[in-house]
């Protein structure tokens, strides 16, 4: 089974996609936010990442979530990354 860690500071966001990939038996985690996706990703086995690009209210630059991107890649290279 793979293992999808959802990083969006929407809780419905969150559900929606663990309803959809549990059908297809992918287990998936969520964080609320970057610093806690970055703690899961220290502590839970992942495959996949699926994250929100805005995380503070009325941004919509993306620069919230190039950063937390890059922070994914230099501590986890081999893990892959969707948004």
């Amino acid at each position: 089974m793979s293992n999808l860690l959802v990083i969006d500071d929407n809780p419905a966001v969150a559900t929606a996609l663990e309803v959809l990939f549990s059908l297809h038996d992918i287990s998936t985690v969520h964080a609320a936010s970057p610093a806690e996706g970055l703690a899961l990703l220290d502590t839970e086995a992942v495959d996949l990442v699926i994250q929100d690009m805005n995380f503070t209210a009325d941004t919509t630059s993306g620069d919230e979530g190039r950063a937390l991107f890059a922070a994914i890649r230099e501590r986890h290279p081999t893990c892959r990354w969707c948004c």
